[in-house]
């Protein structure tokens, strides 16, 4: 009695099959959960499985592929949104700061509120443009002015007052 003979056996003595194909399934089955259990390597079972589940799920994965591009498109599209109100911000200080030295050469004079409001946006403008690595220019000079400025009119305490505007 050979070894297929002795297999044939024991598969006839647990169950009949009714066809070699069935057997040779049987045995299948029975292999791939030895393999599966044994410390090798290769999970037959793990690959069948997940052969299936791509199956099944492929239009899900498709779907979410898809969701997954339009994420990363509407993320880029907010960052650049971000970028330009940035550097929108930067536009609006920096011609804030100019307005006011315009200001102050045309003769109109400023409270010491409004002069520290000036050097808290040069101050926030520096370290915008220092931050971003950004050319910074003539505003330098407006930079410059309003901070010398501000400490003349500091040394001889004549800001404007309300009063001055009101009377106006």
């Amino acid at each position: 009695m050979g070894l297929n003979e002795l297999i044939m056996s024991i598969l006839h003595e647990l169950h009949p099959f009714e066809s070699l194909s069935s057997s040779i399934i049987f045995i299948g089955v029975i292999l791939c959960t030895f393999v599966q259990i044994s410390p090798i390597k290769i999970n037959p079972w793990d690959v069948m499985l997940g052969w299936i589940g791509e199956r099944f799920n492929s239009g899900m994965n498709k779907k979410i592929d898809g969701m997954s591009h339009r994420v990363d498109n509407l993320e880029k599209r907010f960052n650049e949104q971000v970028e330009d109100n940035k550097y929108e911000k930067l536009k609006k200080q920096r011609k804030y700061l100019i307005e006011f030295v315009e200001e102050g050469v045309n003769g109109q004079r400023h409270t010491k509120e409004s002069f520290e409001n000036a050097i808290r946006a040069c101050d926030e403008y520096e370290k915008f443009v220092k931050k971003n690595n950004i050319e910074n220019g003539v505003i330098n000079s407006t930079i410059h002015a309003i901070r010398a400025k501000y400490e003349e009119h500091l040394l001889n305490a004549d800001f404007a007052t309300e009063e001055h505007y009101i009377n106006q």
